[in-house]
């Protein structure tokens, strides 16, 4: 394992932050983003990185888009990985199966709103709900069946500071962690 200043490859990282987890981070624990008439279908914790590029002429870093895998709580085992699918303008979240998983399964939210971290804005990514906007797989799948998803216990993730933006279209990957909760109509059992 790595440690310190000591390089350390994606495998490491994850099982690093696996170990790390707070109590506080508990899937049981109450969120103040809950869904309505929701029961949790499984929970991740994600692992990877919020990418920026930087806007010379706006003087900004603006939010691409992320890169994440997920491990299963309960497990710790990688069960998928997170990122934006195209929509043909800025692309939308999406959490999938793993490649050449089987049923593969996909899910593409839409944000319905935001609260900043409560571990800090200024160092922590928001916390998010977010409506479904598609499924792919069945409701036995993964992914499928889900009707929203929230993002909480942040760790880091934000751009770094607008003065550091000084060279058009390069692009940032700041490392983050989050727990993404799922969650299914009460009809699904």
């Amino acid at each position: 394992c790595c440690a310190g200043s000591e390089a350390c490859d994606d495998d490491e990282v994850a099982v690093l932050h696996l170990r790390h987890m707070r109590a506080s981070e508990s899937p049981s624990a109450p969120i103040p983003l809950q869904p309505a008439s929701v029961k949790t279908k499984f929970v991740t914790r994600a692992v990877g990185t919020q990418n920026y590029r930087c806007d010379v002429k706006a003087g900004a870093w603006v939010f691409v888009e992320p890169e994440a895998d997920l491990f299963d709580w309960k497990t710790g085992s990688k069960c998928g990985v997170h990122f934006f699918r195209d929509d043909g303008q800025r692309g939308r979240a999406t959490w999938a199966s793993l490649p050449g998983a089987e049923p593969a399964s996909s899910v593409t939210v839409k944000l319905d709103r935001s609260l900043p971290s409560p571990g800090g804005a200024d160092r922590n990514i928001d916390w998010l709900l977010t409506n479904t906007t598609s499924n792919v797989g069945g409701p036995w799948t993964l992914f499928g069946g889900i009707s929203n998803v929230v993002r909480a216990n942040t760790t880091s993730g934000v751009a770094p500071p607008a003065g550091e933006c000084q060279h058009d279209a390069e692009i940032v990957k700041v490392p983050y962690t989050a727990v993404y909760r799922f969650y299914e109509p009460l009809q699904h059992q």
